[in-house]
């Protein structure tokens, strides 16, 4: 585990185990790291302005990090404990939150998400950021099948699919039928069809917190495509209008 991946990514109360990363060799130095920065909307760089002593390495227990936002000045705080016959390290505290963290960076989805659709994201972030596998996933797959459905209605539309067949397939069949209308990362994955297909009570809140990464990747990647397809849209509606006007003024 990388010491970017603990400070983003990692819930609270989560057990690291020291000997297995350089966690605790960073927080000693003067790092940086790359992060979203929930305050300031942006993705930036932080920068380890109250570390560790290296003696923390045999008297363990409690301290707080602090981090600096190198763009705007924002502040990162982080509380963490090391029981060192045991060997692990853990947070215990931290603000902004992972949850505030992650939730700001999926709200430039909101327009092609919808309000609903937004509110489950942010439920699956914030239930995955505290260690809540199963709740997260239902929401995360929630999405999932949303979007897959939206794809299914355009390829029908089209005619590229038999409405039947992709009604009465399972969610792996689903995938395999929409193959040119889906990121390769899907394509090139096939345990992922699995994982979207088995039953929420099939797997446990750990497997449920393995896969929310991934799922939440795929997701990612077709609310991006949708995103900068709006985006063009949306450039092309300006500067219509403005050729527009230019056409009205050169006439005049």
């Amino acid at each position: 585990m990388t010491t970017q991946d603990f400070i983003f990514n990692v819930p609270l109360y989560t057990k690291v185990k020291v000997s297995e990363t350089q966690i605790l060799d960073d927080f000693c130095n003067d790092i940086r790291i790359d992060g979203y920065n929930p305050v300031s909307g942006a993705d930036s760089i932080y920068y380890l302005k109250r570390g560790l002593d290296p003696r923390f390495f045999s008297e363990a227990g409690t301290r707080l990090l602090y981090f600096v936002c190198q763009r705007y000045g924002d502040e990162l705080y982080v509380l963490i404990n090391y029981d060192v016959k045991k060997d692990y390290v853990q947070k215990v505290g931290q603000y902004p939150s992972v949850a505030d963290i992650h939730i700001g960076q999926v709200k430039k989805y909101r327009k092609v998400l919808g309000e609903s659709y937004i509110r489950d994201f942010t439920k699956a972030i914030g239930l995955a950021a505290n260690g809540i596998g199963t709740g997260s996933f239902v929401y995360l797959r929630r999405i999932f099948e949303h979007l897959v459905a939206e794809i299914a209605e355009e390829a029908i539309k089209n005619g590229e699919i038999d409405k039947a067949q992709y009604v009465t397939s399972k969610m792996d069949n689903r995938l395999k039928l929409l193959s040119s209308y889906l990121p390769e990362m899907i394509l090139n994955n096939k345990p992922l069809y699995g994982v979207l297909s088995v039953g929420i009570h099939e797997l446990s809140e750990e497997q449920c917190l393995n896969y929310f990464s991934i799922v939440r990747e795929v997701i990612e990647l077709i609310l991006d495509e949708r995103e900068y397809n709006r985006q063009k849209e949306e450039k092309k509606k300006i500067a219509q209008a403005k050729l527009g006007y230019i056409a009205g003024e050169v006439k005049r």
